[in-house]
């Protein structure tokens, strides 16, 4: 599941903006769907791997502050590893970093990133880690064979 679309960058970066990322080196005048869809599932990798750890995947619901992030990741993977900037700048590492540092905390219970986190419940089944066996009496005993061990 993407948290983020292509329209989403759009709305965030500006249109112009995002023609700029997707088409490197290139005079475009649309934007390059498939590097933006790229670059968006490169980041919800980098999310998932952090927040699987903590809630089931895939989201049901996706709370804004993951897509601001993944938007941001995806920012910084359109403009360094496709090389847009020719050397990473340090607005766009501090994207990255402050976006991994948010999900390292969130990955350690540190903060929350506006998800519900199931709670250990013994009485819950679905969130209990122990396994539990059972099944009907024992039909042949050493009373119900007689005297045959």
């Amino acid at each position: 599941m993407s948290y983020a679309t292509v329209t989403d960058l759009e709305l965030r970066l500006g249109k112009q903006t995002v023609i700029e990322l997707t088409n490197p080196k290139t005079r475009a005048d649309s934007i390059n769907v498939p590097v933006a869809e790229a670059a968006i599932a490169d980041a919800v990798g980098i999310i998932d791997s952090y927040i699987g750890q903590r809630v089931s995947l895939p989201l049901a619901i996706v709370p804004a502050l993951v897509k601001i992030l993944t938007i941001d990741l995806a920012v910084y993977y359109l403009k360094v590893k496709l090389g847009n900037t020719g050397k990473s700048d340090n607005g766009t590492n501090k994207l990255y970093d402050d976006a991994d540092k948010h999900l390292q905390r969130f990955a350690n219970g540190e903060t929350s990133l506006g998800l519900s986190i199931p709670e250990d419940d013994p009485t819950d089944n679905q969130t209990s880690h122990h396994a539990e066996i059972s099944s009907e009496d024992r039909q042949f005993t050493r009373t119900t064979m007689g005297n045959l061990t």
